[in-house]
């Protein structure tokens, strides 16, 4: 999973616009921090999949329920959060950054108990429907009129919408180099099980470091309470937003998307491993999948803000539709040639196969609320990945049937296809939040 996340932050203390401007980045920073240390567990084991199944004493395929508690808890509380953010969004931010500090402590304590595992995974996957979904500017000023200033404005919201939602890719990739590396050819169980609970450790110390970070940079905001009537009104904007012209098309290729890149590493190592790659290559390939992702998001991110700055429009279809056929051809190549690809091709492969899967988090999150706008940011972005969740959850379940197994990336295909050409041929942004802005 890779998950990928926003934020909205607003400080209602008396401070100076220039204190205001240096303020807004140490938020964003405690952010970061909050959901880069958030999915350091997520796919820790997955360099070292079988050990850790003998270390927890299980079948090897009952560690997704790792992953699958991220899946299940995300869609199982997110909706009901949302009042809550909107509520105390500082409060949730810090409480879930103790949720999962106590998390990362409850498996380190746990050790080879996978059901002490599984509680504290339970613990970091509610922490996680905290923040997930907290998007970047949500200025609706006709609904939310005590908030005294918004964070990030429309010139630098793109950028910032992207760092953060980078933050949870960024945490799955160091965790995942860290595996690859940390467990690279070794055999001896007992070593792999010292080195398993050092890596705990070091989860745990992350997620602790994170807690006051949250407190001393996440202030208290004054944010609007609902009455009784309104929350009926919110609820039922949350489903209402079906009637929307072409919601639910660019719901369902939004999300099909993004959740294809959670389940990818496990996808294409579940691919690799009968052709003969090491332990370690398959490590390379999603060190490459994920780093390129981040690093082609950031640049992409940075060239809408310049747009958005010289008054422009921000050519988010451009990207969304020539990023994901990037990706998705390269998918193709990978489905027709795995058996036969030298190693060196595989990582340019991945590159490209990580610029279209990943890439299109932040932008389709971006475009999905301009597009949408006035409703609710919250809500969209809590649709958005709650599809994905679902998706990851359920692929998580069919990759690994034993027909299946060798057609992961077709599987994937299939299920991208359509969504490929409705991008391609009939998507199209619309720039309401922007032009109210300018």
């Amino acid at each position: 999973m890779s998950k990928s996340n926003q934020v909205e932050i607003f400080y209602n203390e008396q401070v100076s616009p220039q204190e205001s401007k240096k303020m807004k980045w140490f938020v964003l920073f405690a952010y970061i921090f909050l959901a880069f240390a958030n999915v350091l567990g997520f796919v820790s084991y997955s360099p070292v999949w079988l050990n850790a199944a003998v270390y927890y004493d299980i079948d090897a395929n009952d560690l997704y329920w790792i992953g699958n508690i991220y899946y299940i808890t995300f869609f199982v509380f997110g909706p009901p959060f949302i009042p809550l953010i909107e509520k105390r969004l500082d409060l949730c931010l810090q409480v879930s950054s103790i949720l999962t500090a106590a998390g990362a402590w409850i498996i380190w304590v746990g050790k080879q108990s996978f059901f002490m595992c599984l509680v504290g995974y339970f613990f970091i996957g509610v922490s996680e429907a905290l923040f997930l979904a907290v998007p970047v500017c949500n200025y609706q000023p006709q609904v939310i009129v005590d908030l005294s200033e918004i964070w990030f404005t429309a010139y630098d919201r793109t950028l910032a919408t992207c760092l953060g939602s980078y933050a949870t890719l960024a945490g799955i990739m160091a965790s995942y180099t860290y595996s690859s590396f940390q467990f690279w050819d070794l055999i001896d169980q007992e070593v792999i099980n010292v080195k398993i609970e050092e890596m705990n450790f070091i989860i745990a110390i992350l997620n602790t470091i994170c807690v006051p970070f949250c407190f001393l940079f996440i202030r208290r905001i004054s944010q609007r309470t609902r009455s009784g009537e309104e929350n009926v009104k919110f609820f039922q904007q949350f489903f209402d937003i079906f009637r929307i012209e072409e919601f639910s098309l660019d719901l369902l290729a939004f999300a099909m998307f993004i959740g294809i890149s959670w389940v990818y590493i496990s996808v294409i190592a579940l691919q690799l491993y009968p052709f003969g790659y090491t332990q370690l290559e398959i490590g390379i390939t999603g060190i490459f999948f994920t780093g390129s992702g981040i690093i082609a998001g950031i640049w992409i991110s940075f060239k809408l803000d310049q747009q958005a700055r010289q008054g422009k429009q921000p050519d988010y279809d451009t990207i969304i539709r020539y990023t994901t056929l990037l990706g998705f051809m390269a998918l193709l190549l990978q489905a027709f040639l795995i058996s036969y690809l030298p190693f060196w091709l595989l990582i340019i492969l991945n590159i490209f196969s990580g610029i279209g899967l990943n890439v299109i988090y932040p932008i389709a999150i971006e475009a999905f609320v301009e597009k949408l706008y006035p409703l609710k940011s919250l809500i969209v972005s809590t649709w958005i990945l709650g599809i994905a969740n679902v998706l990851g959850f359920a692929l998580n379940y069919i990759l690994v049937l034993p027909t299946i197994l060798q057609y992961g990336i077709w599987l994937s295909l299939l299920i991208l296809t359509p969504f490929q050409l409705y991008f391609i041929l009939f998507y199209k942004s619309k720039f309401r939040r922007f032009e109210l802005s300018n």
